[in-house]
């Protein structure tokens, strides 16, 4: 038995493909500006768009029940391929929270990471004008 101690692994894990009627850049671009308009960390790099958000500061200093649902610490990178009408958009969101003693959660962090992640994949889906999308929450 293996003691993988302290946890760093990501609570929370969403995948999910899309199709979009936008070609690549055109989808890629519409989703970088979308979240580039909030206090997000955006980064454009070929065919793929990374966002960061939230405080990890925040969230350990407050908790979850003090800290608002913008200050969790997530990410998101959604990855476009060109298609023939449009395009297909792979999009993973996970929590950044890191380090922490243990694999456990308490006092519904792993729901509100959840939602938050979902939250943010609703807003890239809506800003590629995705449709067909199909999930997997690990």
């Amino acid at each position: 038995m293996t003691n993988d101690l302290p946890a760093k692994n990501p609570i929370v894990e969403i995948y999910e493909v899309w199709n979009s009627p936008l070609s690549a850049p055109v989808a890629l671009d519409a989703i970088a500006r979308s979240f580039s308009r909030s206090s997000a960390k955006v980064e454009q790099a070929g065919n793929a768009v990374s966002i960061r958000t939230g405080s990890n500061w925040r969230y350990r200093l407050l908790g979850n029940a003090l800290s608002g649902s913008t200050a969790l610490p997530v990410a998101l990178t959604v990855t476009v391929t060109s298609l023939r009408d449009g395009s297909e958009l792979e999009a993973h969101a996970y929590d950044t929270f890191g380090w922490r003693i243990t694999d456990e959660t308490f006092f519904g962090a792993k729901e509100s990471f959840e939602q938050r992640l979902r939250e943010l994949l609703t807003s890239a889906a809506k800003a590629a004008e995705a449709v067909n999308g199909t999930a997997g929450a690990i």
